[in-house]
């Protein structure tokens, strides 16, 4: 029977930062597992965050960022500058090959594909099997795994994106277009772009919603964006992503056992409201690492202040009853307060005094109504 002290149920962007940590902390010896049904196969996501200067995570090799940010509804622009802050982007692949650069001569770390399919914990360990007919003991399981079907009828964030060269310059690189409006829908959609040059950027279209969409109806949904934008172009598509993010304050892990440590979005780690994890991985990564230190056996929680629950399921109680009044909402937000205060807002490190002084200046009909009919999402 194989014994490892950290075994990662999944190999992805939670279960790899953790290890990058543990690696630079006293644990720095310790004998890991990853286990994921996919191996080191990279997959095609995007990641941003804002921040004063870039992770200590992001590779330097690739570091993009922009200073303003802009919101569009039709022929109206918001146009917002972002203080201190930058707003970084990371590629998936840059992100993953740095990673395992780093491990791949590290004799304690092995990677393996196969599917974990169950988990028995003890006192003072966890068997681990696998589909593989593998029986694994160690003495802590981070379990990264995909969340199970009870959350399928959930909000959701559906998006697919486009990372396009231009024969001929289309695109402002100053800015992103965090959010385009471009019509009054009954649901709440929107386009994104992040222009890395005059003539490349990475296109996505975003809809809530509790169905998922065909993949053709996204892509139908593009295209026309960028016909109605930019009009006939010449362009080669040469990264494309999508995805499903669950938007639900109910990703709180369950209470299963002290050495089964759920991180990623399985624990918790999405910003219900955004859909925003990358951040907030880093940020519990390096809560939990010193836990891990401390050799503790008790269940490790990351404190919470239960009034961003509180915000996020106000915005989702309007994403469900009022989705054509999320448009109005976040042009309000950002019209109302800076750019630097939203996005610290957004990312829960303001005070509560700030989060009134923000909250004091919104068209707050809507949010009366959505309290009147609260409910937890």
């Amino acid at each position: 029977m194989e014994t490892y002290d950290f075994v990662f149920a999944g190999a992805g962007c939670a279960g790899l930062s953790l290890v990058n940590y543990l690696l630079n902390s006293s644990l720095k010896n310790s004998k890991i597992l990853l286990i994921d049904p996919l191996g080191i196969q990279i997959p095609n996501k995007t990641w941003c965050y804002w921040n004063e200067k870039p992770l200590a995570i992001h590779p330097l090799s690739s570091i993009h960022f922009w200073e303003s940010l802009t919101l569009k509804s039709g022929p109206y622009s918001l146009p917002k500058a972002i203080g201190a802050l930058k707003y970084f982007h990371l590629n998936s692949h840059d992100f993953f090959n740095n990673i395992l650069a780093t491990i791949k001569d590290i004799s304690t770390i092995t990677i393996i594909q196969d599917e974990v399919l169950k988990l028995t914990p003890s006192e003072t360990e966890v068997e681990v099997i696998t589909k593989g007919g593998k029986t694994i003991k160690t003495s802590r399981v981070f379990d990264s795994r995909p969340l199970d079907s009870s959350l399928d009828s959930s909000l959701k964030q559906i998006f697919v994106g486009w990372r396009i060269k231009t024969s001929k310059s289309e695109f402002d690189p100053s800015q992103v277009v965090l959010m385009d409006f471009t019509s009054e829908s009954k649901n709440f959609e929107f386009f994104y772009l992040l222009p890395f040059s005059e003539t490349e950027a990475l296109i996505e279209y975003t809809l809530y919603s509790r169905e998922i969409q065909s993949e053709g109806s996204l892509r139908s949904k593009l295209e026309a964006y960028l016909n109605q934008k930019f009009g006939p172009m010449n362009y080669e598509i040469t990264f494309r992503e999508s995805g499903v993010i669950p938007m639900t304050t109910q990703l709180k892990p369950k209470k299963i056992h002290p050495r089964i440590i759920p991180i990623g979005t399985a624990g918790g780690w999405t910003k219900a409201s955004t859909g925003y994890t990358f951040q907030n991985i880093q940020k519990n990564c390096q809560k939990l690492v010193p836990y891990l230190e401390s050799g503790a056996t008790t269940e490790f929680q990351i404190p919470r202040s239960a009034r961003f629950d509180f915000y996020d399921n106000i915005l989702l109680n309007i994403a469900h009853r009022w989705p054509n009044k999320l448009q109005s909402l976040f042009l309000n937000l950002f019209e109302t307060s800076s750019a630097e205060q939203v996005l610290k807002f957004l990312s829960e490190e303001t005070s509560f005094t700030e989060e009134l002084k923000i909250l004091s200046k919104l068209n707050f009909g809507i949010f009366i109504k959505s309290l009147l009919r609260y409910e937890s999402h």
